[in-house]
């Protein structure tokens, strides 16, 4: 494959993504109980869409070179990444908001339960997107297609 092709790859990999994100964002917003005044989940709604900016700005960085668009858009996804583990599946952070919703009942221990779905259906495209970033540095840095001995090797003389 050519640079061209992983780049292709990321971009497809990224749209995967946003799409799970955006599934994420309107489910941990719009889906809370109408007496939404949890903190902990107004915490979570405020986390997903700050994931879902990142995710934004690393799609729309697409207008560059590659030597340009790949630093930003890993940077970005590293950023989206460890917001997802760190704020958003981490065992302190469902433990917290798990027992939050339960304590408070009625619809929220409901709405959690949504949100975790749709928090471990982002997980695959989000692997997915960093492996394809993975590959096109790999592409770009050594110019070698990881399918076997690549086209785009130069000499020298």
């Amino acid at each position: 494959m050519t640079i061209a092709d992983r780049r292709t790859a990321m971009h497809e990999a990224l749209h995967a993504l946003w799409l799970a994100v955006a599934e994420l964002v309107l489910t941990a917003n719009d889906d809370q109980p109408l007496e939404s005044d949890l903190a902990a989940a107004e915490h979570i709604a405020q986390l997903t869409v700050e994931l879902q900016a990142r995710l934004a700005e690393a799609t729309g960085a697409g207008d560059t070179s590659a030597e340009v668009e790949l630093p930003a858009v890993d940077r970005l996804l590293r950023e989206a990444s460890l917001i997802y583990w760190r704020d958003l599946r981490a065992h302190d952070a469902v433990s917290r908001l798990r027992g939050s919703t339960r304590r408070r009942g009625g619809l929220w221990p409901s709405w959690w339960s949504c949100v975790e779905q749709s928090l471990e259906r982002c997980e695959e495209p989000l692997a997915a997107a960093d492996h394809a970033i993975a590959d096109a540095w790999h592409e770009l840095v050594t110019g070698l297609s990881l399918t076997g001995a690549g086209t785009n090797t130069r000499r020298s003389s």
